[in-house]
């Protein structure tokens, strides 16, 4: 399962760069990830190493959320986000993040949180595999 890790780094030259490489040196995958913000810059990481990206950023002293997201593939269409994020939202679901991780032969993979994880996928009809 990928999780969503949010940190708030410092506006400074190499703040990004210092997570990044004691993650790297942790040999942690990072499948996606986004930054925004200028003042306070906001930082999201997609992994499915929780531990051990935990570990490093508690090493680092960074404060961070850990957010449960949701894969979903669809067609790579003009309307389909559209149509996506009204049925989240006629569900009463707030979307916290999405994230595309491939476009692929007219399909498109991503993964993305709400406030109720379990009514979403009850919503999209999502039924994930629970290994035994």
């Amino acid at each position: 399962m990928m999780m969503e890790i949010s940190m708030e780094l410092t506006d400074e030259p190499g703040s990004l760069a210092k997570v990044a490489e004691a993650l790297a040196e942790a040999n942690i995958n990072i499948e996606t990830m986004c930054a925004i913000g200028r003042v306070a810059p906001n930082v999201a990481l997609v992994t499915k190493q929780i531990p051990q990206a935990r570990a490093v950023l508690d090493n680092l002293g960074i404060n961070y959320t850990v957010t449960e997201l949701i894969k979903l593939v669809m067609p790579d269409q003009p309307g389909v986000l559209a149509s996506f994020s009204r049925r989240i939202a006629d569900a009463g679901l707030n979307l916290n993040s999405i994230y595309i991780l491939s476009k692929y032969q007219g399909d498109t993979e991503l993964v993305f949180s709400v406030d109720d994880p379990e009514k979403a996928r009850e919503t999209l009809n999502i039924h994930e595999a629970v290994p035994p």
